[in-house]
């Protein structure tokens, strides 16, 4: 069975990923009387991290977690509600797939390659009757496009899902179809990488392959799911899609609810015009429109060059008072990717 310890190279992600997102209470929103918005007003910062751009993973008994959330910067507004990102919208459409129920009969034998694809022979690997009515639980709220459906059953069933994945699937990947997991991943499905994240849709060789939805859950100082969703190419996101966050439960004070960044991908970077959103506990959103090349913003006229601080702001849309705030060294860094890679 495979290690299901942290690496010093996960703990590190998995800090970085969390002060990058605010959670650490140094990260919190902070007056900057010298960063004035369109009407004069001060606007409100949240910290960013360099971070952002990892892909390292950590996954636990806390809850799963692939660092590097990308499109960092740091966005904030007058008030304390000022957040940061993009409008998840609640539940996006993943992929379409077709889900079947658990059978109800006890325990059911699963067959399965060991290492997720390999080939050779299938190593037999056994479900009881709740492992298999939870993942057909998780796979029904995918194929409806319910994302906090989803990460709901995924945080309620965390252990469970935690010593399915480590022991009885020994850290293997496998592709279930609704019925039965199989070592072969082709075809549409659901596959675990890890206890707390899932890819959804369709492979192709054992990658991501056409329509598909990858969903994370993390439980730090709240449940939240991340997400990303679109067209993907031998494993990376290719064309059309998004990525971000949700806190489906309240988010910890002083962040964005939902984040979200909608635009192209070319291998896993975003490219030209990317919609940035984020929405607050208020539901108050705040959208940003900006140009991205090989995950890079583009600093355009619509950014301000704080001379006095070195950093680069992008006002929001909708409010005068909301600024995205990028550090100089930030500025030439991908912080525009997607947030969950497939990883060989």
């Amino acid at each position: 069975m495979k290690d299901r310890k942290y690496s010093v190279i996960d703990i590190t992600a998995a800090a970085a990923f969390a002060m990058v997102l605010g959670i650490s209470s140094i990260w919190g929103l902070k007056e900057q009387g010298n960063v004035p918005g369109r009407n004069g007003a001060a606007v409100l910062r949240e910290a960013a991290d360099s971070a952002d751009m990892g892909t390292d993973s950590a996954d636990g008994a806390s809850g799963g977690m692939d660092g590097g959330n990308a499109g960092a910067g740091r966005m904030a507004g007058r008030s304390g509600s000022g957040v940061d990102g993009n409008d998840a919208g609640g539940d996006v459409s993943g992929a379409a797939g077709k889900a079947a129920g658990a059978d109800g009969n006890g325990m059911a034998g699963m067959t399965a390659g060991a290492d997720g694809g390999a080939a050779g022979e299938a190593a037999p690997v056994v479900l009881d009757e709740r492992q298999l009515i939870t993942v057909s639980d998780i796979m029904k709220a995918l194929e409806k496009g319910n994302l906090k459906e989803a990460a709901a059953v995924m945080v309620r069933e965390e252990d469970m899902l935690a010593d399915m994945f480590y022991t009885v699937m020994d850290g293997g990947r496998y592709l279930y179809d609704g019925s039965s997991f199989r070592s072969d991943i082709d075809g549409r499905g659901m596959v675990f990488t890890k206890a707390g994240t899932v890819y959804y849709g369709t492979f192709k060789a054992g990658k991501p392959e056409g329509q598909c939805t990858a969903l994370q859950v993390v439980d730090l100082d709240a449940p939240r799911y991340d997400y990303s969703q679109g067209i993907w190419k031998d494993g990376r996101m290719e064309g059309k899609g998004h990525t971000g966050y949700c806190y489906f439960e309240g988010s910890p004070e002083g962040e964005a609810r939902d984040i979200c960044k909608t635009g192209t991908f070319s291998q896993d970077l975003m490219e030209g015009d990317v919609v940035y959103t984020s929405m607050n506990e208020e539901d108050q959103v705040s959208t940003w429109k900006l140009k991205v090349g090989h995950g890079i913003a583009i600093l355009d006229d619509r950014w301000n060059h704080v001379e006095s601080t070195g950093e680069y702001q992008l006002l929001s849309e909708d409010n005068d008072n909301h600024a995205y705030v990028l550090e100089e060294d930030q500025a030439a860094m991908p912080m525009w990717v997607n947030l969950l890679v497939w990883d060989e």
